[in-house]
């Protein structure tokens, strides 16, 4: 009991370790697009960090089976290094009991996953998707760069010479084509940027006001001050937004696979992914047990093992890919998202409970083909 507490202390922070920078990493790559979106449009610097933990839960379902993978190979590479497993095999210790902390490590992953699949990514990715969208059609800021002529609105264009902090304005253009029949065109040489009240005004001073009609010489006026309101463009409505299979619960996807036949089979895929992904953390676990417990006494390299298991690692979530896609295209494969990794499960626990070493069986195979 204290043996697997030990073991079971050190495993678990190592796997909360990995799958952190996991997660750091995935937000590191993700986050460009965010922040990309969030300058463009003028959004809130909370907007940021709010779309960041709505997509948390979706970071987690790709970092966690990962990290429970790199946490546990570490963990148990060290116990074999400091010779820790080999006293823990004399003392009359199996490799599944030696292992059985690394697989409750699994488990707890696993459920983890299955909360997060079945009931949180629904609800925080539809909630990311809104805000996103929000954000690209709604933004709260005219945002303005200097040296660069800018569609305000549909009858509105701006060119700004050079752009200070406080929304103050050098050498402004405008040209507004409001009225039909009447184009103005206005010069200042400053001005202020006010968007107070839900309204955009724009206050310019020592400027020249040009108003030209049709077939007419232009009317020239000098300002001292003049105040320009600028017209959101109200024809600019949301665009209608196509809901993402994350956003639909697993029971929502089921119904309608029943309901569209031509996207049946990514439907279903989809659905049966979210159970599936639950046994990712017990086979990545039980490949590094595999790899370290049943490499009997000899002194292989762990950098040896660590490519053996990243090897066995990369085929194995391969292959869960090939069949989820191949289930688009032809639902009679579903059964094999779950008949495969319960396959692997089987194996697993078979080679640990017997502590069957593959490599001495494999040499025995070959003697014989030899023979």
């Amino acid at each position: 009991m204290i043996l697997t507490k030990y073991i079971f202390k050190h495993t678990i922070n190592n796997v909360c370790i990995s799958t952190i920078v996991f997660l750091v990493v995935i937000w590191l790559t993700q986050s460009f697009k965010t922040i990309k979106l969030i300058i463009n449009k003028g959004a809130n610097l909370s907007d940021f960090f709010i779309l960041s933990a709505y997509s948390f839960p979706n970071w987690l379902l790709i970092a966690l089976p990962f990290g429970t993978f790199a946490g546990c190979m570490i963990s148990y590479l060290k116990f074999e290094n400091d010779k820790e497993i080999v006293v823990m095999k004399a003392s009359g210790l199996s490799p599944l009991k030696i292992s059985n902390p690394a697989i409750l490590v699994a488990l707890i992953s696993s459920i983890i996953l299955f909360i997060l699949s079945h009931f949180i990514l629904p609800i925080t990715y539809k909630n990311f998707k809104i805000l996103q969208n929000e954000i690209r059609n709604n933004s709260k800021e005219l945002i303005i760069k200097d040296n660069i002529f800018l569609d305000i609105s549909e009858n509105q264009t701006i060119f700004i010479g050079q752009l200070n902090d406080s929304n103050y304005f050098e050498e402004i253009f405008i040209q507004d084509r409001t009225d039909p029949l009447n184009l103005i065109e206005l010069y200042s040489q400053n001005g202020v940027l006010s968007t107070e009240q839900n309204k955009i005004t724009l206050f310019m001073n020592k400027g020249t006001r040009f108003s030209t009609k049709i077939s007419k010489e232009p009317t020239i006026l000098d300002f001292e001050n003049y105040k320009l309101e600028i017209k959101k463009n109200k024809s600019k409505l949301v665009s209608a937004r196509v809901l993402e299979y994350n956003e639909y619960s697993f029971f929502d996807l089921i119904k309608k696979a029943d309901q569209k036949q031509a996207k049946k089979g990514k439907l279903l895929a989809e659905a049966h992914s979210r159970n599936t992904v639950v046994l990712l953390p017990i086979v990545f676990v039980l490949i590094v047990m595999i790899t370290i417990l049943n490499s009997n006494y000899s002194r292989i390299v762990s950098t040896y093992k660590k490519t053996i298991s990243i090897s066995f690692l990369i085929i194995i979530q391969s292959m869960f890919i090939l069949i989820k896609n191949a289930v688009h295209s032809n639902v009679i494969l579903l059964p094999l998202m779950y008949i495969c990794p319960l396959i692997v499960i089987s194996l697993s626990f078979l080679m640990i409970h017997k502590n069957i070493n593959f490599k001495k069986l494999f040499k025995r195979r070959l003697r014989r083909s030899y023979l």
